[in-house]
């Protein structure tokens, strides 16, 4: 039989006021007489997590750090270790009640009111598909926009670097009286500025 097959057939979870102390219990026995009871606990933490926080793994943590007094990790651990173990899968008492009576359920079907109509939705798909085309082109052009106007503000730092250059080269070239060490200096600070724009 598929995993899948066997994961439908699974019973309905405990409510969690009854869990919660058999957990405590599994776990304080835990701690006098080892992989037994943690084995029993980690059963029941993943009987709390199938059962009642479908999905909601950040719920199940808190509730399971708040329950046992251990840390997250110590947890994970514990139902990775009683997941080898875990012979049935569970259920939400919901699920239970829509699950055909062929495979263990209620057979309830989901109540639908009278006069719900959904031919609404297309139009609004429309409007909607609409309005997320309209924000990508404006961004789109927000963004060439915004590129133009970065490469507009290279060209002129460019171009206040090489007249700053050429200002300050005819007092420190060595032939208008200023020194070799000055004009290298000179050089070395103007690439070093045009490699940062």
């Amino acid at each position: 039989m598929s995993q899948l097959a066997t994961k439908e057939e699974g019973a309905v979870a405990r409510p969690l006021k009854v869990l919660e102390p058999l957990i405590r219990q599994d776990i304080a026995e835990a701690e006098l007489a080892g992989r037994p009871h943690y084995e029993a606990a980690a059963l029941k933490l993943i009987e709390a997590q199938e059962g009642h926080f479908d999905g909601d793994n950040a719920g199940f943590y808190r509730w399971a750090e708040r329950v046992t007094g251990k840390s997250q990790t110590t947890i994970r651990a514990w139902i990775a270790f009683g997941a080898s173990a875990a012979r049935k899968s569970f259920k939400t008492k919901e699920h239970h009640a829509r699950a055909p009576k062929a495979q263990g359920g209620l057979g309830h079907q989901p109540r639908v009111l009278p006069g719900l109509r959904r031919e609404w939705t297309a139009p609004v798909d429309q409007i909607a598909r609409q309005a997320f085309e309209e924000a990508q082109r404006l961004a789109r052009e927000q963004s060439l926009t915004r590129k133009q106007e970065r490469e507009a503000d290279r060209k002129l730092a460019l171009r206040l670097i090489d007249i700053g250059f050429k200002v300050l080269a005819r007092e420190l070239h060595p032939d208008k009286g200023g020194s070799r060490d000055a004009m290298a200096r000179l050089n070395r600070v103007r690439n070093h500025l045009k490699e940062c724009i």
